[in-house]
């Protein structure tokens, strides 16, 4: 009782610190460092024994980078501070093979594609290997709801790896492995102010409440008002008129408010250890954006209170146990769950009135994993996983907020413009997952290694799938890795893009009495998976310690590639109703993708300084072969794509990094995709000083630093999201952030 005491008062006289500091103006900062001693022994690591370090991400198992099956980019803790990288959009952005397309899209914001595919939902992220993502697979936004002021290192597997982790493992898997209690051991506060009233908080505490218990959680919120783009961009902006679909006015230009919406986040994340044998471990995210997010004047009315309301909540209980000297085991059980909040509105562009949105998805899960080692040479694991899933697919557009206490077919709510005649439909979903994998890994020289191994999948909804994986490592020396790899992967369409239904009628009538709308998305029940299959060869070769030379081919090859496709009207969907035009997803047709990355890495040590730069190329073509013969080019992607910077640090507390993305002219969303947005060249300046009161005893651990976005002050565009849509979707321009971070030990 006695030593909880102690802790309890150690904890509170921690916190309010904490709060009296936060209430300060301060900058970003992306992650805190409790240890400055362990963190001094990351700065010394030469660029070559950064292939050393231990990743989980590719097999779900503890090993060397270099070793590893796939192509693994890994970012360290050093690097998330001295790039400024607040979020996991910020980090995603300046890797190689990665498009970024922001604010473009009003359901989730923004859209990410990785090696020519894109979509939110067809990558899993985790947090210690615990998906922190959608439960179901349902697109989300990707922002401030994913933030890395905890993190460790993140690691991000190209390619498929749905032979360890079943569906969604589609183009890759990012995980986001969080600092143990050992290495925080204290507690760290940051507090940011920036441009357009943008603030950013976090806490993070750890430490080690007895010899056997640690003890680690953290938290942060954000909010800004963002950017007014009509200042900037005043071509795109117009004062205009709001439009119906049929051309009418419901909101005069003289009505409209200014073009000025905001976000707000926040996140939490608690894990108790016992014994490094039993973890308990909780996160939750929350992301607020404006539904206007990416759309035209003409289509959207700026309510600065419509916004999209995304929560994300996962719990798991981890058990680890040693059978033998070569037999490990490893046993979750997690409850995860999303919801589209009900509060979710926008103002609904076929007529002038507040439509609101739900969704939820939850998923039940138990994984059992087996490793088997043999004298350091071959591994084999294996394992099963079981998932149990209920969701309710985004609904229509709602008169009024949906009440979570009742049950989907007791709503009793109406479609709008129907006058309380038509009922809405509810299409809640129950199906379940079952699988089974086998992974082999076999050293049989200094020079060769190989990997093997296999996923089935039974899904209630789509019966069976194989998804197979096999590769080699061949190693020259200490100097050359070549990985060559073949794998499979399937995506099972979440229930929101199956069943994903919205559009208003007009309240008019035609002659046959029915309710007229002029546009429905119809649902989809008979959506089936993709499955991809790709090549991948990647080669690393260390010229010396610090020059790195990294390589990568790929060939992707997606079958039943889900578009939406515009379609017929329709009368029997909502009877009583006629829908003049209609569009629904659908598999169509084959997508080939192929493309190369290249990377220079090099370190330039000098008695107190340090100069680190790096520089990438990316290079992504293919095309999308719809039935009945039409192609196109992949989506959201650009042929050519370079990411450069360099970081300079003076006696390892001051530092500078200036980063550089040229993109190259982008591909657009909707289905005409002759058109493309122009190429930009963006310069972001990440700054900073650790340990700015050296020589006080209690300020020493005190850091600041200050970043500008979109330096130069360029006018430039990402991909729109759809036809109510900005084709090129008006991007930030320069903003200014400023703040510290203080660790107390």
């Amino acid at each position: 009782m006695l030593a909880l005491g102690v802790f309890l008062n150690r904890l509170i006289r921690r916190i309010l610190i904490a709060y009296f500091l936060c209430l300060s103006p301060v900058i970003l900062s992306s992650s805190a460092h409790a240890n400055e001693e362990s963190f001094e022994m990351i700065l010394e690591l030469p660029l070559a024994a950064l292939m050393k370090l231990e990743v989980t991400t590719p097999s779900s198992t503890s090993q060397k980078l270099e070793d590893a099956p796939g192509t693994i980019i890994v970012i360290t803790k050093q690097q998330i501070e001295e790039r400024g990288y607040v979020n996991l959009l910020d980090l995603l952005q300046d890797l190689p093979g990665i498009d970024v397309n922001q604010k473009s899209v009003e359901e989730y914001y923004n859209q990410v594609s990785i090696r020519g595919n894109v979509g939110n939902d067809n990558f899993l992220i985790m947090q210690d290997g615990m998906r922190i993502s959608s439960p179901t697979g349902e697109h989300i936004p990707i922002s401030d709801n994913f933030p890395l002021y905890h993190a460790r290192q993140v690691e991000v597997a190209f390619g498929p790896v749905s032979a360890i982790y079943g569906a969604g493992a589609f183009t890759g898997v990012i995980n986001i492995i969080t600092e143990s209690a050992k290495e925080l051991d204290g507690m760290q506060i940051s507090s940011t102010v920036g441009s357009d009233e943008y603030y950013h908080n976090y806490l993070n505490f750890g430490e080690s409440l007895t010899p056997r218990i640690e003890l680690k959680f953290g938290g942060h919120w954000q909010s800004s008002q963002d950017p007014d783009l009509s200042k900037t961009y005043t071509r795109e902006f117009q004062d205009v008129d709001a439009l119906d679909t049929s051309n009418n006015i419901f909101r005069a230009a003289s009505a409209r408010e200014d073009f000025v919406a905001g976000t707000n986040s926040y996140s939490f994340y608690l894990d108790l250890d016992i014994n490094e044998k039993l973890n308990f471990g909780f996160t939750r995210s929350f992301l607020s954006h404006p539904t206007t997010t990416g759309v035209q004047p003409k289509n959207a009315i700026f309510d600065k209170d419509a916004d999209w309301n995304t929560l994300i909540q996962t719990y798991k209980t981890e058990l680890k146990s040693s059978f033998t000297d070569t037999i490990s085991g490893n046993t979750k059980l997690s409850y995860s769950k999303y919801t589209t909040l009900p509060s979710t509105k926008f103002t609904n562009n076929f007529a002038n009135f507040n439509a609101f949105k739900f969704a939820r998805g939850r998923r039940w899960q138990l994984d059992h994993k087996v490793d088997y080692k043999t004298n350091g040479k071959h591994q084999l694991s294996g394992g099963v996983t079981l998932q149990s899933f209920n969701s309710i697919p985004k609904t229509t557009d709602l008169p009024s907020e949906y009440d979570p206490d009742k049950e989907a077919g007791d709503q009793g709510l109406f479609h709008i413009g129907t006058s309380n005649t038509l009922p809405i439909l509810f299409f809640e979903q129950d199906f379940q997952n079952y699988g089974l994998f086998v992974q082999t890994q076999s050293k049989w020289s200094d020079w060769l290694s190989s990997f093997a191994g296999f996923r089935y999948d039974y899904d209630s909804r789509f019966h069976s799938t194989f998804n197979p994986r096999v590769g080699a490592i061949f190693k020259y020396k200490d100097s050359t890795n070549l990985k060559l790899m073949y794998s499979e992967a399937f995506l099972a369409p979440s229930t929101n893009l199956a069943f994903s239904h919205f559009g208003t009628f007009t309240g008019n009538k035609d002659g046959s009495n029915r309710f007229i709308s002029d546009f429905f998305r119809l649902p989809n029940p008979d959506l089936g998976p993709e499955k991809t299959r790709t090549i991948d060869a990647n080669l690393t070769h260390k010229f010396d310690e610090n020059l790195v030379l990294k390589g990568g081919f790929y060939f992707t090859m997606v079958e039943d590639q889900i578009d939406i496709v515009s379609g017929p009207s329709n009368s029997e969907f909502i009877p009583g109703g006629i829908i003049t035009s209609t569009s629904t997803a659908k598999n169509v047709g084959r997508l080939d993708v192929v493309g190369a990355d290249v990377t220079v890495e090099q370190a330039f040590n000098w008695k107190n300084k340090k100069l680190n730069y790096w520089i990438s190329y990316s290079w992504v073509d293919g095309t999308l072969k719809k039935l009945g013969g039409v192609t196109s080019n992949p989506p959201v992607t650009a042929k050519n794509k370079i990411k450069a910077g360099f970081t300079f640090t003076y006696l390892n507390d001051y530092f500078i990094t200036p980063k550089l993305i040229w993109v190259d002219e982008t591909n657009h969303f909707v289905e005409d995709r002759s058109e493309k947005v122009s190429p930009y060249a963006l310069l972001n300046l990440h700054l900073g000083v650790r340990n700015i009161f050296s020589n006080s005893k209690h300020w020493q651990a005190m850091s600041a630093y200050l970043s500008v976005t979109n330096l130069a002050d360029v006018k430039y565009f990402n991909a729109g999201g759809g036809s109510n849509s900005f084709g090129s979707s008006p991007q930030d321009p320069r903003r200014f952030f400023l703040g510290i971070r203080k660790s107390f030990n």
